[in-house]
């Protein structure tokens, strides 16, 4: 199905979504975890190593690592109850929240740093969870998988000759470059910042929360 009625603001939203993502990632791996934040398949994957090679006090780690991400999206599903997105949904409840497990996150980590960054992971699994299809699109906003799957999928069918969907490749492109130019600005940041880096994704998340409200409120007005 084409997105030819994808409005810009949309996918301005989906670029600092990945970019967001992006940031918070790359700060886990250089922080404490040393492991993806914002997405699961190498944790899940060194859960296999763990259980194998017999270290319980990994496996129980990386498990509730896990877990998280799931709680995150349990979260962001009670909250909206669609994953298809909707302007009448709020959405400014879960990026709230969003900014407020990175921001617990960032109080926890100079005690407790291993466990701290486990709300980190509760906050990509609430943001991947927000919205995971628009007009037929498949969107992730935490993890490039299926960005790079859906991208590659869009230039083979031109070379076939077949109508390249622009406004999906653009989608997929900003969310790309967002979640890349992220993960720089993270590696940038960091050694001068340090932990208080984490309060860049925090103030963005948040700000996008305000900005949604604001669409929200005018839509409801417009639709009333």
């Amino acid at each position: 199905m084409p997105l030819q009625r994808l409005p810009a603001w949309i996918q301005l939203g989906a670029f600092f979504l990945a970019f967001n993502a992006g940031m918070i990632n790359v700060l886990g791996l250089i922080t404490v975890l040393h492991q993806s934040v914002s997405h699961m398949t190498g944790n899940v994957s060194m859960l296999g190593m763990a259980l194998l090679a017999g270290h319980i006090d990994q496996v129980i780690y990386l498990a509730i690592v896990i877990v998280c991400f799931l709680i995150g999206s349990l979260i962001s599903g009670l909250i909206l109850g669609n994953s298809h997105f909707y302007l009448g949904l709020r959405y400014g409840y879960p990026l709230s929240l969003v900014a407020f497990f990175i921001v617990l996150c960032w109080l926890l980590l100079p005690y407790v740093p291993q466990y701290a960054l486990l709300f980190a992971c509760v906050a990509m699994g609430i943001q991947n969870a927000m919205v995971s299809h628009y007009k037929g699109a498949i969107i992730r906003t935490t993890h490039l998988s299926g960005v790079l799957t859906d991208l590659g999928l869009a230039f083979g069918y031109r070379l076939r000759g077949l109508v390249l969907d622009t406004k999906r490749v653009i989608l997929h492109v900003l969310i790309l470059l967002g979640f890349l130019l992220g993960g720089i600005l993270a590696s940038w940041i960091y050694p001068s910042l340090k932990l208080n880096a984490f309060l860049i994704p925090a103030v963005l998340s948040l700000i996008m929360s305000l900005v949604y409200w604001v669409i929200y409120l005018r839509y409801r007005h417009l639709h009333s």
